[in-house]
């Protein structure tokens, strides 16, 4: 059990997940946590990010690598510059979006609360998109899979 707390992980190491152009690497999740949280890295090219979506959980955006905008609200009326060593937070319930703009790759740490949430929708995408070949599926319905687990996307 104690290794459960003591879990080390290094800079590469982590659950990997190829979402498109976005890699997501998942730090720690709700068994090492006790379901309190998620970390996971998210590596981003420029014009990538997530469309307006709302969920109940929190989360807590703190950007590496990068510049990224933030909309927050229901038309996206609060916009926010979020850049290299900065954090943001945006509760459970508040719409919001994300774009990295470039020039190079963005890189951010996200942690959504409670723990086991954000994590499974990534792996339902993901499983989703991978194909019985060495090609990904297309057509998959994100729309769906986001509302089996309580995300709305907006936009």
């Amino acid at each position: 059990m104690a290794d459960r707390f003591f879990r080390h992980l290094q800079a590469s190491e982590g659950e990997v997940f190829q979402l498109g152009r976005i890699t997501i690497i998942f730090k720690a999740g709700p068994k090492e946590t006790l379901g309190a949280f998620t970390l996971c890295e998210a590596i981003e090219p420029p014009d990538s990010g997530a469309g307006r979506h709302r969920h109940g959980y929190d989360e807590v955006f703190r950007i590496l690598e990068g510049r990224y905008e933030f909309e927050i609200g229901e038309n996206g009326q609060d916009k926010r510059m979020v850049c290299a060593g900065e954090t943001l937070f945006v509760p459970g319930g508040t719409a919001h979006a994300f774009k990295s703009l470039g020039p190079g790759i963005g890189r951010q740490l996200i942690v959504s609360s409670p723990g086991g949430i954000f994590d499974a929708f990534i792996r339902e995408v993901a499983t989703a998109m991978s194909g019985t070949d060495s090609s990904p599926k297309t057509g998959v319905d994100f729309r769906a899979i986001a509302a089996r687990h309580g995300i709305e996307f907006l936009s």
